[in-house]
């Protein structure tokens, strides 16, 4: 009689799994939680132009799957390398906190909290297709990183997200240098500071 081993069972593609559940509760609860808390530290300032509100709103979908690629890792690679764990987890806890911010900004703003269009980026004067939005992976490359295991995903991972994270301070910098709201600007930043020194840490973790 055949053995069944654990790797005989079928693997389905990950947005059709039960990840996907885990994925929709972190934001869901996440994001409610973190909106109603910043909704008592909106400020009087609400001057704003479009790159501010282009920006917030965009950022938010490329936040979104930040949340996505730490997640499926994590659950892909529980043999991982450890500082690279704490990295995806850092990831998924400071991402949804920003993305809470930015859904309040944006209400504050009485602005649409998503970008309800089908193109990105219009805000920096160059409308594309989300599929090609700085640093945004592709379904192909999120399917490949969910089918890998360990080593193999603490690669694609990193790899992945020094890719995201570039694209995330690209958007960024511009909101710095054309923005108008003092807050969103001095978010701009915190997002430019962090995502970078975690782009250091990916890279001297790549090298070994």
């Amino acid at each position: 009689m055949n053995e069944v081993h654990a790797d005989d069972s079928p693997t389905l593609p990950w947005r059709h799994s039960a990840l996907n559940v885990l994925l929709a509760l972190i934001l869901a609860v996440g994001l409610g939680a973190l909106a109603g808390y910043f909704a008592g530290n909106s400020s009087s300032e609400t001057a704003h132009n479009n790159v501010d509100t282009g920006f917030l709103q965009d950022m938010r979908i490329h936040h979104e799957q930040a949340v996505v690629m730490a997640t499926i890792y994590l659950g892909a690679a529980p043999n991982g390398n450890s500082t690279l764990r704490t990295i995806a987890r850092g990831i998924l806890l400071e991402q949804q906190m920003e993305t809470g911010r930015m859904v309040q900004l944006l209400r504050m703003f009485k602005a649409a909290e998503t970008n309800e269009s089908d193109q990105v980026m219009g805000w920096m004067g160059t409308p594309i297709p989300l599929s090609r939005m700085p640093g945004y992976a592709t379904d192909a490359e999120l399917e490949k990183l969910y089918q890998s295991r360990d080593a193999q995903a603490d690669e694609l991972f990193i790899t992945l997200m020094i890719a995201h994270h570039k694209g995330g301070v690209h958007m960024a910098e511009y909101t710095v240098e054309n923005g108008k709201n003092k807050e969103v600007i001095a978010f701009a930043e915190l997002i430019v500071e962090s995502q970078t020194s975690e782009v250091g840490e990916l890279t001297r973790l790549q090298a070994r």
